[in-house]
């Protein structure tokens, strides 16, 4: 491929890393061959510095000589300047001595006149035999133009004779002879004819300039571009000439008729007609112009047919410029550029096409579709024909990638939002109205199928934007839809929290199936959490370095929005639970309790409830609900403390033990007995809390109170308080060196060791309650 593109320092980069390519092609070789192309190139640079050194010097050498030489030349121009005037002396002197001299140059410009009068003659008396033969000619190239039969260097030969056979005859003919001037246009009026239908065939022929060199017939291309060189060279001697005769005009003012031999020589040499200058070069450029527009224009609407195959314009354009470089260009003289100019022909007309497609309204599909293929056009170029980005102006869509990934970006959250509202819609209105029991996966658990149609919409954009290749819109994508995804969680957990009260408050009220709904929209929150990682981890490894890390964190604030609606669900289901079991546990350290088993009915509507969850709710949430479960079970038991009860000496502790021995086999079959068993020591420490002597109370809260420091000290003055083997004045002075000794205790000292005493209802997490309360 040929390239008139220059030097510059991206050139010599992109030559050393192809370089540098080629000598290391494998990982291994910069093991194994980096020091061997290290020492080489060390090797290379010395040889080229010792080569620049020595030319340098030979520059420098050659400089000073020019310096010597144009000081000798100076003098030699001043001896030459002396002898001129003294030349000029003597031919003053020397017309002194010729007392005919006016008479002699009169005879001499009159033999020179004699002698071009008799060319001018003959050139007139065959000015017709010319005329048509270079006609004919023309014709014959006519005729012969698809076989390529002619030649354009010799018809142009004639012509340009014809016409300056006519402008030395037209400026023969004097400004004052109206007849001649008449007679020599009629003479030569075919002539204006014969050169437009030249004109017209060279024009024809430059059109098909492509088909000439498919054809392999370069020499036509060059023989355009001869006769295009030899009209420049006359245009620019039309120049100089008008530039001349101004010149001799303002010389002629000022000198008046001091040199009237200057006029004698212009009039023997025979004047000359004003040439119209043609400006071929411009002409040809402006075709070429108008047909690599035409050829893109034509691509575009029968080929591309618009923003559906405009991946294909990149295609065709390395094609086109291929072509270029190996046909068209060789042909061409380097002044041209000609590579330069057809590449920046073929991407202004792209740009333009490429307005004219983005000029309406575009859909979200089809903007991403036009910035991958910017990309790609981009990427192309300079990797196929090493055309940089900086060399195609004006930019391709001038700029506006910036702008239409916001209008994508628009657009698609709309559709997303629109999709979703309407799919959210559809959801509130199945989980309210609970007509039929959920729908039930293949493992048995409940789902809604909310999740599928969701990631399709997402995964829609997300795939059509990993298309296009445009890693920040991606980020910029899920950002909004983070923004979507926690509108949704909002309504549900709203909707949760209405429905939840109804069901509690108003059960008569409401439609059946709500705790099933519950653990449906769960488990679809799992589902989206296993869908948004899969993304995550799929996708985030296709982008680069620089995206990969926030595309990343944009996956896991979506995967933390689904698991806060899968927790709210739980606790929804949690609450629901323990609203059934809050008249038993109203009823704790009441007589009543000491009287019947009101354990028994706890357990019984759990495993009634917890059944149902193993059966249908995701394992992971199971477990969490569960931990739910059995927290909110110990502190119903330490809660129930604050109500008005009685702590019985023994009685309570015992009854205690054993429903703490029931409670713990019972949620051991459904969890970790380890869990279990750290969960329920609050209930121990409560026991303990009854059961200590009044001595060994002081030493049991503070050893309980190393382990759980934010065991509130009101819980405490409470059990305490309702103990019926404690009088007043004992209970005061134990109230009294628990007071003095817990006093420092802050809540900011204290807030970094919670424990579950912290998550009590009827306590304040930290501190204690005034002194009095009980005395």
């Amino acid at each position: 491929m040929l390239s008139s593109e220059p030097i510059t320092d991206e050139n010599v980069r992109q030559y050393a890393i192809q370089r540098l390519a080629k000598l290391l092609r494998h990982p291994d070789d910069l093991v194994y061959k980096a020091d061997d192309v290290r020492r080489k190139l060390a090797q290379e640079k010395l040889l080229i510095d010792a080569q620049l050194n020595t030319d340098v010097r030979r520059q420098f050498d050659d400089v000073q000589e020019g310096l010597e030489m144009l000081y000798s030349t100076k003098g030699q121009i001043d001896r030459v300047k002396t002898d001129m005037q003294k030349v000029d002396q003597l031919c003053n002197r020397a017309q002194s001595y010729l007392t005919n001299f006016d008479r002699i140059q009169k005879i001499s410009v009159a033999n020179r006149n004699f002698v071009r009068t008799d060319e001018f003659y003959r050139q007139f008396s065959e000015f017709h035999e010319q005329y048509v033969y270079v006609r004919e000619m023309l014709a014959d190239a006519k005729a012969n133009f698809e076989q390529g039969d002619f030649n354009l260097l010799r018809l142009h030969y004639f012509l340009y004779k014809l016409e300056d056979f006519r402008s030395r005859a037209m400026g023969f003919s004097g400004v004052n002879d109206a007849d001649s001037e008449q007679t020599l246009a009629q003479m030569f009026g075919g002539l204006d004819g014969l050169v437009l239908e030249f004109e017209k065939f060279l024009w024809h022929v430059a059109g098909g300039i492509y088909d000439l060199a498919l054809r392999n017939r370069a020499n036509v291309i060059v023989q355009l571009l001869k006769v295009i060189e030899a009209e420049e060279a006359a245009d620019r001697a039309q120049e100089r000439e008008v530039e001349g005769a101004v010149l001799m005009r303002r010389q002629s003012l000022v000198g008046g008729a001091r040199r009237p031999s200057m006029a004698s020589s212009v009039m023997a040499r025979g004047p000359k007609k004003e040439r119209k200058v043609k400006h071929y070069r411009q002409k040809l450029l402006d075709l070429l112009r108008q047909f690599v527009a035409g050829r893109v224009t034509e691509f575009f609407k029968q080929e591309a047919k618009g923003l559906d195959g405009v991946e294909e314009v990149t295609g065709f354009v390395i094609d086109e410029l291929t072509f270029v470089a190996e046909a068209v260009a060789p042909a061409f003289p380097p002044s041209y550029f000609v590579f330069d100019f057809f590449v920046n022909e073929y991407h202004q007309a792209v740009v333009k096409n490429t307005n004219e497609l983005v000029a309406g309204d575009l859909e979200g599909g089809a903007i991403l579709t036009l910035l991958r293929w910017v990309r790609e056009y981009h990427s192309a170029l300079r990797k196929q024909l090493s055309i940089p980005k900086d060399q195609l102006k004006p930019a391709l869509l001038e700029g506006r990638e910036d702008q239409l990934a916001q209008e994508y970006l628009d657009i698609a959250v709309s559709k997303i939002r629109e999709w979703i509202t309407n799919l959210m819609r559809s959801e509130t209105s199945t989980f309210t109205g609970r007509q039929d029991a959920p729908s039930m996966g293949e493992d048995g658990l409940y789902v809604t199928g909310g999740s599928v149609y969701l990631f399709e919409i997402v995964n829609q954009n997300i795939d059509l934007v990993i298309d296009a290749q445009r890693a920040k819109l991606l980020c910029d994508l899920m950002s909004e839809c983070n923004k979507v995804f926690q509108d949704i969680g909002k309504q549900w957990r709203d909707l949760l929290e209405a429905e939840k009260v109804k069901q509690i408050e108003t059960p008569e009220s409401v439609a059946e199936g709500l705790v099933d709904y519950t653990m449906a929209l769960a488990n679809e929150q799992i589902r989206s959490v296993v869908q948004a990682e899969t993304i995550r981890d799929e996708m985030g490894d296709r982008l680069s370095r620089s995206h990969q890390e926030r595309f990343k964190a944009e996956l896991s604030q979506s995967m933390d929005i689904f698991m806060n609606i899968a927790e709210s669900a739980t606790q929804t289901l949690a609450d629901i639970v323990f609203s059934d079991l809050r008249p038993i546990t109203a009823a704790l350290y009441t007589a009543e309790w000491y009287q019947e088993d009101l354990l028994q009915p706890v357990i019984e509507t759990l495993k009634d409830y917890c059944q149902d969850f193993q059966d249908h709710l995701d394992k992971y949430l199971y477990k969490r609900l569960m931990q739910d479960l059995l927290s909110r079970f110990a502190l119903s038991y330490v809660d129930a403390a604050s109500g008005k009860v009685k702590f019985r000496k023994g009685k309570s502790s015992e009854k205690l033990n054993l429903e703490l021995h029931r409670a713990t086999k019972f949620f051991k079959e459904h969890m970790d007995s380890g869990a279990v068993t750290e969960t329920l020591s609050i209930v121990r420490i409560l026991i303990s809390l009854v059961d200590s002597t009044p001595t060994m109370i002081f030493l049991e809260f503070f050893s309980v109170k190393k382990q759980y420091p934010d065991l509130p000290l009101a819980l405490v003055e409470d059990i305490l308080a309702k103990r019926d083997d404690l009088d007043k004045q004992q209970l005061k002075g134990i109230l009294e060196s628990l007071r003095q000794k817990s006093k420092g205790e802050t809540g900011s000292s204290l807030a970094k060791q919670r424990t579950l005493f912290s998550k009590l209802k009827n306590y304040p997490p930290l501190g204690s309650v005034s002194k009095g309360r009980f005395l």
